[in-house]
């Protein structure tokens, strides 16, 4: 129904829907952020010396000194505290009344640009995400009790905004360029690059759309989109769950395994019992404790750490296939390239039929319509072709 602006005149005024100005008010300096409260009508607005904290039932501005440049604010989730960011590395979160109850001094003392809190409602306390340009990215409790360890960056963050459900985060700044994070703060891939610097990002409300503002005016929006991927092998199914843990799920027995990667998870494939998972610079094969068929225990049988490009991954007993458009690749789980075939179209799919463990047969489906058999020596059999174009291929 409402909504406030700030700016370098001073004035904060809030405004109704028809765009009418119903209130103004100033501070001494110029405007640097401004944050309703998100669960009642009270406004921080927040300038380079002072905060004030303006509500429909209060007929003056009770405003707080500071004695460094405040740099961005954020309210808790049920609205009880705001944060404040200080260009001296400071963060001071504050009671709904302006009280200080907690004060977080950040090591070097570099300016922090953007904080935020994670609006999930699934976590037992809140979390405030700190990014300063000292490159770090940090996490800490309410009480001030930093959440694990800083995530460099390796650029100057200039905004942190959190999906509605808390389970991303969005950040730019120097680098040019919006990137997505996981909540710990993994990074998983860039959203898009620009000509300047990012220095403002936020998500949309309750979907995958992302608007950024850059230094040379340039307003960009995107919508995210995040692909399935998985594997089936008979009554195991594998899937990618938060983009960066891989979980197993027995389909009889109803039992799930999760696997934490802690990197962004690309590529998964499950064959009997072995299961690869690609990251970004690296695969990794894991094989089952036992041969029983309800075991959801798994470890780690082989690491090649090798970064790979590939449009589908194919693990067997002893080897991994790799195909990359027209090219299907053999590779042993220490990595070395055994074999490799060059088809006349492009691979659209790839199973494998079972056979003699390290000589296992693979049904492979072209664009053009072919559907091929590979044996376990460099032969490959053309089994079928048709005039259409095939995605999905059943053997039986």
């Amino acid at each position: 129904k409402r909504f406030a602006s700030g700016s370098t005149d001073k004035s904060i005024i809030i405004w109704t829907s028809k765009l009418e100005g119903i209130l103004k008010y100033t501070h001494n300096d110029s405007i640097q952020c401004i944050a309703y409260n998100p669960v009642t009508h009270q406004l921080a607005s927040c300038s380079s010396s002072d905060f004030g904290l303006w509500s429909p039932e209060q007929k003056s501005v009770s405003k707080h000194k500071v004695n460094s440049k405040i740099t961005c604010c954020s309210w808790t989730n049920d609205g009880q505290y705001l944060a404040i960011s200080l260009f001296n590395g400071v963060v001071s979160i504050r009671s709904k009344s302006g009280e200080e109850k907690v004060r977080i001094e950040r090591p070097g003392a570099v300016p922090i640009w953007s904080i935020c809190w994670n609006p999930s409602k699934d976590e037992h306390t809140d979390i405030l995400s700190v990014a300063d340009w000292g490159q770090r990215l940090s996490f800490y409790q309410l009480s001030g009790k930093q959440i694990g360890k800083d995530r460099a960056l390796n650029f100057d963050p200039c905004c942190v905004s959190y999906f509605t459900k808390g389970e991303y985060i969005v950040m730019g700044g120097s680098d040019k360029q919006v990137s997505l994070y996981t909540k710990d703060g993994v990074r998983l891939g860039s959203i898009g690059e620009q000509q300047s610097w990012v220095w403002t990002c936020r998500v949309k409300p309750d979907s995958n759309y992302v608007v950024v503002g850059c230094q040379d005016g340039t307003i960009a929006f995107y919508q995210i989109i995040f692909s399935t991927v998985h594997g089936l092998y008979k009554d195991r199914y594998a899937y990618r769950d938060s983009m960066t843990d891989v979980i197993v799920q027995h389909l009889i027995t109803e039992q799930k395994v999760r696997i934490r990667c802690r990197e962004l998870v690309k590529k998964i494939a499950i064959y009997k019992n072995r299961l690869a998972i690609q990251l970004p610079e690296k695969i990794l094969i894991y094989e089952l404790f036992s041969e029983d068929n309800t075991d959801m225990h798994y470890r780690v049988k082989e690491k090649i750490a090798k970064k790979f490009e590939c449009n589908l991954l194919v693990v067997c007993s002893q080897h991994l296939i790799l195909c990359l458009e027209k090219r299907l690749q053999c590779l042993s789980f220490s990595g070395v390239k055994e074999r490799e075939w060059l088809m006349e179209s492009l691979i659209r799919y790839i199973k494998v039929i079972g056979g003699p463990s390290g000589r296992e047969g693979l049904l492979v489906g072209l664009k053009n319509g072919q559907m091929l058999h590979r044996l376990e020596t460099d032969y490959v059999i053309c089994l079928l072709k048709r005039c259409c174009r095939g995605k999905i291929m059943k053997y039986a």
